[in-house]
């Protein structure tokens, strides 16, 4: 039974693990959403390579702004702020018919940090030494949990039951 001080890790563990699920659900089917909504003559890996580019730019930005935003609004909020971010990237991704409409998908992603609120989380809740390493460490297994799960669902289920299923879980999590 954990205690009082470890109940709300516990919370971010499992926030975590939604996270890292909705997240992978959507990657075994994005390179066939490029490779479908590319131009006849375009070659779908460089395309898709020149939309995670534009992917991990835009988290980038991100970054400096969420740990701002960790400061200006509050870590509780940008928590939510997260998971919205996520689903309005997923429910774009899903309604995507063009390739401008997956560069659009990615733009929300700007506050899509999750793993970052996670850690600041823990670094806050835990004292300096061998706890937080131990928080900091089940963080890393809980990320991992849902990065396993999700892309084998996501394969399975593809993206018009993966998509609303990340939009959803994002959804219920921002609530958290």
């Amino acid at each position: 039974m954990p205690t009082a001080s470890q109940q709300p890790l516990h919370i971010v563990y499992a926030l975590v693990v939604v996270y890292a699920l909705c997240y992978q659900l959507q990657s075994p089917i994005e390179p066939f959403l490029v490779a479908q909504l590319s131009e006849a003559n375009a070659d779908a890996a460089a395309e898709y390579a020149s939309l995670r580019t534009f992917f991990n730019c835009v988290q980038t930005v991100g970054s400096f702004l969420v740990g701002y935003s960790a400061d200006v609004i509050g870590l509780r909020a940008l928590f939510a702020l997260n998971f919205v971010a996520c689903a309005a990237s997923y429910g774009l991704l899903w309604q995507a018919s063009s390739m401008a409409g997956l560069y659009a998908s990615k733009v929300p992603t700007l506050f899509m940090a999750g793993f970052l609120c996670a850690q600041t989380a823990a670094a806050k809740l835990t004292p300096a030494g061998p706890a937080r390493a131990g928080a900091l460490g089940r963080l890393t297994t809980a990320y991992t949990l849902g990065g396993v799960v999700g892309p084998a669902v996501g394969g399975r289920i593809g993206n018009e039951v993966a998509a609303p299923l990340a939009v959803a879980g994002s959804l219920l999590a921002a609530l958290l």
